[in-house]
C-alpha cells in the first residue's frame, strides 16, 4: 500500500514539471548546503522512509532516515523538477519491539519520473559490481566507511525519537 504513495509522493514534491528531463547521462557532485542538495535530500529522505517501511516492518511505527546526496542528473539541472535520477548516502532505521531503532546504511539511486524506481547495491559478493553499475565516479566512496555516518546516525535516531 505505501510503495503506491511514492508516484504520488514525488509528484507532490517535485515543484516543477518533469517534461524535457532526457536520461541521466552527465552526472554532477552535489554540495553540502546548495539548494539544490537540501531538496534532493528532503526528496530522497520522504521516499526512503516509506520505502524502508514497505521493505522492512509490519509494524506500525515511524521510519526515520538521515541523506546525504552527492550526485545527481542531468547534469545542469538547477532545481530538483529538473532531475531524473538522484545519488545518496542513507541511514535509515525503524524501533523494533524493544523499541531500540534498527539502523541500515545504504547507498541509493532514485530515478524519477511517473513511477519513481529506488536500487540499492545487494549484499555480498555482488555489492562492489553493484557500486560500479549503479553509481556514477563523483569521487565518493562508497565501499568504505563514511565519515558522516556519526552524524548521520545522531540525525536519524533524534528523527526517530521526535516521532
Amino acid at each position: 500500500m505505501l510503495r503506491a504513495l511514492l508516484p504520488m509522493l514525488c509528484a507532490a514534491l517535485l515543484s516543477t514539471t518533469l517534461a524535457g528531463c532526457g536520461d541521466d547521462d552527465g552526472a554532477m557532485p552535489l554540495r553540502r548546503g546548495e539548494a539544490l542538495t537540501v531538496d534532493a535530500d528532503r526528496l530522497v529522505r520522504q521516499l526512503m522512509e516509506i520505502d524502508f517501511k514497505d521493505r522492512t516492518s509490519t509494524e506500525p511505527g515511524r521510519v526515520a532516515c538521515s541523506v546525504r546526496a552527492f550526485g545527481a542528473a542531468p547534469e545542469g539541472a538547477s532545481n530538483v523538477g529538473q532531475l531524473t535520477t538522484i545519488w545518496a548516502k542513507t541511514v535509515c532505521g525503524a524501533p523494533g519491539p524493544d523499541g531500540m531503532l534498527s539502523l541500515s546504511m545504504v547507498p541509493v539511486k532514485i530515478t524519477l519520473g511517473d513511477r519513481p524506481e529506488l536500487f540499492v547495491p545487494q549484499d555480498g559478493a555482488s555489492y562492489t559490481s553493484d557500486l560500479e553499475k549503479l553509481f556514477p565516479d563523483l569521487g565518493v566512496d562508497l565501499a568504505g566507511e563514511w565519515p558522516e555516518f556519526p552524524d548521520m546516525r545522531a540525525e536519524a535516531e533524534a528523527r526517530a525519537a521526535a516521532g
